[in-house]
This record gives structure tokens, C-alpha cells and sequence, in this order.
């Protein structure tokens, strides 16, 4: 009962005066008011150190293990096809296509941040600049035989994952001309090269090489989800050419990615085991041209591979129809 408005009465003077209570404050209620104020500034703290700490921790870590998963099936694809052109010269069955799921996004963090798109794009050899790899070597003899972009020693096209990861550093990852390449910010190496070697055998320079042609229409799927590239191998063969008192190999890769490429034939023939000699043996050189794709200023880059007195090339290619399906959500 509320007896805040009764007057107290008592005698003075002989004269009766009255004096009006004071109100109670009510200690529960401003108890339960503070209370709740403090449990809503202990959340909203939490829920800040969430979101600005262990929100991008997460989301980058998530970012990572996808690019190393799709980094994995990357690889997968080029040793797929790699194990096609071994086998196809040899067996008498018609090759079996492949189908190698590639994965566009990071998982997200359901409420606090939405999964990372990604973009996977296949362009036929036509596109800018026309990427390309091309292999000349003059046989000799009486045949005068000359191999060369216009002779069967053109190969292009390629395969192109962009990841624009918000947490974790934007990669491409990129098969080309036999290669997986992967560019980032801060640079850009060949991860696996192509079947390419040089040795020593019985005194004579060899040189084996494969190139892996891709064609197909041109085609990009952005978003979410796994899709599928759909490789089917259209032919497959080796060449054997000589030239018993030696000639150049050149070379020739035409690709945006021309520090990786020439990074790549540098320690690939340092390391070969023909113990060969840089500039006396084989020359290496880059040269790049700027070029304008989708309103961008780009540069190609022209990587040029000169190995001399070669003996034997064994000069193998490879032509595969590629399309990309967009199967999977």
C-alpha cells in the first residue's frame, strides 16, 4: 500500500501541524535497471572483441585452407591431364575424359560474415595477346625440317581461379601452358612446371618438352559453390628430331605472368642434369608489352628460352576441349 501521500500530524505550541511524508525510493528497481544496463555493456564488449578479433582470425584462416584446397585440385587437374598425354600414344582405348571439381569460395561465418566469392575463367589461346607457348628447332639434314609456331609448335589457352579474399592476401591460381601459377600481391612463382627436362645422353644435348594446347569457348562463372572443368583429350603424340651437330632450341612463352615463367626456366636449367652454363649454354630473356584489356593497361610479357646445341627434341603436344560446367550451387 502507498501511504506516501499521508500527512504526519502532531502537536506544537498547542497548535497542530502537519508535515507531508517523504516517498520511499525503491531499491530493487534501480537495482534491476543497472543491472541490465551492465550486462548490455558486457555484451556489446564481447560481441566488439568478436567481431574485430576473432571474426577476420577466422575468416582468414578460412580464406587459406580454401586457396590450399583449391590449390590442391589445381594441381590435380594438371596431373590429370599430365597422365593423359603419358598414356594416350601408348593405349589402344580412346581416352577417358576428366572432370575435376574446382571450389570458388571460402566458407563464411553464418550471421558475422558472408562466404568470399570467387571467379573461375577459361580462355581459348584468341584472347589478349594470344598466351602461348612456342618451341623452334631446325632438324637439319636434307629434309631441312623446321619446327615452329606455324609448324606444330604453337600451344595455348588457360585456366584462371581469382580468390578476392577480404582477410587473407587475393591469390590467382592459373594453369597454363602445362604450369600451375600462383600470382599475388607480392609476386609470383610457377608452383609445378611443365614436362620439361634437359640431360646428357652419350655425349648428346636432349632436350624433351610437352605442350598442352587447351580450346573451347571462352567462359567465366563468378560466385559461390563447386563447379567442374571438363577436359576431353582430342590428341596426343612425341616427335623425336635430330640434328647430329647441334642447334638452338628456342622458346617462346607469351604469357601476363612473365616473372614467374622466367624465374622458372632459369632454375629449371640451373638445376638440370646437364650441368649446363648460363649465356655459354642458355640465355634467358624477358621483354614486356603494355596492352589495354576490359579498360585496363596490362603488360604481356615475352619470355624467351634459347638452349644451344641440341641434339635430340623430343617434342611432344597435346590438344584437349575444355569447357567449364556450372553444375553445382
Amino acid at each position: 500500500m502507498d501511504l506516501s501521500h499521508l500527512r504526519l500530524c502532531y502537536c506544537r505550541n498547542s497548535a497542530i501541524e502537519c508535515t507531508k511524508k517523504s516517498p520511499r525510493w525503491d531499491d530493487e528497481g534501480v537495482s534491476a535497471t543497472i543491472g541490465t544496463i551492465m550486462s548490455l555493456l558486457v555484451f556489446l564488449t564481447m560481441m566488439g572483441m568478436f567481431t574485430n578479433q576473432f571474426v577476420p582470425v577466422w575468416m582468414s584462416d578460412n580464406e587459406s585452407t580454401h586457396m590450399a584446397d583449391a590449390m590442391t585440385q589445381i594441381i590435380g587437374l594438371k596431373a590429370d591431364i599430365d597422365g593423359m598425354v603419358v598414356d594416350y600414344s601408348d593405349s589402344q582405348l580412346a581416352p577417358a575424359p576428366i572432370v575435376a571439381p574446382i571450389t570458388l569460395h571460402a566458407p563464411g561465418i553464418p550471421i558475422f560474415a558472408e562466404a568470399t566469392s570467387g571467379i573461375l575463367q577459361f580462355n581459348h589461346e584468341t584472347m589478349y595477346a594470344k598466351p602461348c607457348l612456342n618451341v623452334s628447332y631446325d632438324e637439319g639434314g636434307t629434309d631441312g625440317y623446321v619446327l615452329g609456331p606455324t609448324t606444330g609448335g604453337h600451344s595455348g589457352g588457360y585456366l584462371s581461379l581469382y580468390s578476392p579474399n577480404r582477410y587473407y592476401v587475393e591469390q590467382r591460381l592459373i594453369y597454363e601452358n602445362g604450369a600451375v601459377i600462383l600470382n599475388q600481391t607480392d609476386g609470383e612463382f610457377v608452383v609445378t612446371g611443365p614436362q620439361f627436362a634437359v640431360s646428357d645422353v652419350s655425349g648428346s644435348r636432349v632436350v624433351k618438352i610437352t605442350q598442352v594446347s587447351m580450346l573451347g569457348m571462352n567462359k567465366t562463372i563468378g560466385g559461390t559453390g563447386t563447379k567442374l572443368v571438363n577436359a576431353e583429350m582430342l590428341y596426343a603424340g612425341t616427335t623425336e628430331l635430330r640434328n647430329d651437330g647441334g642447334n638452338d632450341v628456342t622458346i617462346s612463352i607469351v604469357s601476363i605472368y612473365g616473372s614467374a615463367w622466367e624465374n622458372y626456366f632459369k632454375n629449371a636449367l640451373n638445376g638440370s642434369l646437364a650441368d649446363l652454363d648460363y649465356t655459354s649454354d642458355y640465355s634467358v630473356s624477358k621483354e614486356a608489352y603494355p596492352f589495354v584489356y576490359l579498360g585496363r593497361s596490362i603488360h604481356y610479357y615475352v619470355v624467351t628460352v634459347v638452349i644451344h646445341d641440341v641434339n635430340i627434341l623430343e617434342h611432344s603436344r597435346a590438344t584437349l576441349q575444355v569447357s567449364l560446367g556450372d553444375v553445382a550451387a
